[in-house]
């Protein structure tokens, strides 16, 4: 029974954390979307990768080639580009392609020499790796700009994970998500939330959707949940304390992000719905003989 309470109630805290990830995530892509935040971001690995301090110059001319314009609305940059169209754009910028759409290994070697100094001394152990093969290079560049995008995103993922907290710090002060009440409440004996929580957490994860689930169907979990969150009263002095603890644990645990609730929810369901095995049912006494009457 007591187990059944943790599972129960880890359950309905895991499933409350997803749901207010799940809002973080969409306030957050919001302003991402505002900022063009993706876009600078990969913008800021090419320059990286390009080694061009100035973003004038060789990220420039690679952003103006039509390959690369052509993957976003006018006067916009992309947020993706892909590894096939760095390359084709990178290497018409070096050496542009003769007529029937060939480039030899000479043009190639010319053309780079105008490049910056550190770019040439990549491409040229690019070229070094490609066995001197002008197709065989395309590949090489391609691995190259894919790992710079790998770090590029590692950078994108700990700026996201900053800007979560501090938007979920946010917004759990301003609806009083308090993870200490919370599980007071869900560890409270034959607590209807307890139960009523798993069952929409049931729901929830068996809808199709996973982690990404449209806003207006988490905006209704919430509401039909009765969540033990919000300002019904002035705390007192001495609950401050323990108040601003559980802010800070819904904050750190939202900063994870929705697919690790959900993922988390989805394994405790899982678990929950195996259940136990049946207990083998308690066997009848056995009965002990009477003892013999002294002579019989």
């Amino acid at each position: 029974m007591f187990g059944s309470t943790i599972l129960d109630a880890a359950i309905g805290i895991i499933f409350i954390y997803l749901l207010v990830s799940l809002v973080i995530s969409a306030i957050n892509e919001l302003i991402a979307a505002m900022l063009k935040s993706r876009a600078k971001n990969l913008s800021q690995g090419i320059q990286a990768l390009l080694q061009d301090p100035s973003q004038a110059g060789w990220v420039a001319r690679l952003y103006q080639h039509p390959l690369i314009q052509s993957l976003s609305p006018p006067n916009s940059k992309p947020s993706y580009i892909p590894s096939r169209t760095f390359a084709l754009a990178l290497l018409d910028l070096i050496a542009p392609a003769s007529t029937d759409g060939s480039r030899t290994l000479a043009d190639l070697k010319a053309g780079m020499v105008n490049l910056p100094e550190p770019l040439q001394r990549t491409l040229t152990n690019l070229l070094d790796e490609a066995q001197h093969d002008v197709e065989r290079l395309k590949t090489q560049i391609e691995i190259w700009f894919n790992n710079g995008m790998d770090r590029a995103s590692g950078w994108y993922k700990r700026k996201t994970q900053w800007i979560q907290f501090f938007l979920g710090l946010s917004l759990v002060i301003l609806l009083n998500i308090d993870s200490v009440h919370i599980g007071r409440a869900l560890f409270a004996v034959n607590s209807p939330l307890r139960a009523s929580l798993v069952e929409s957490a049931k729901s929830f994860v068996a809808e199709p959707g996973g982690a990404n689930k449209p806003i207006k169907d988490v905006v209704d979990a919430i509401s039909t949940a009765s969540l033990p969150i919000g300002w019904t009263e002035v705390p007192k002095r001495d609950q401050w304390l323990t108040i601003a603890l559980g802010w800070l644990i819904t904050a750190l645990a939202v900063s994870l992000g929705a697919p690790f609730w959900f993922d988390l929810l989805n394994k405790f369901v899982n678990i929950r719905a195996s259940g136990k095995a049946p207990e083998e049912e308690p066997k009848p006494p056995k009965e002990v003989p009477a003892p013999k009457e002294p002579g019989g």
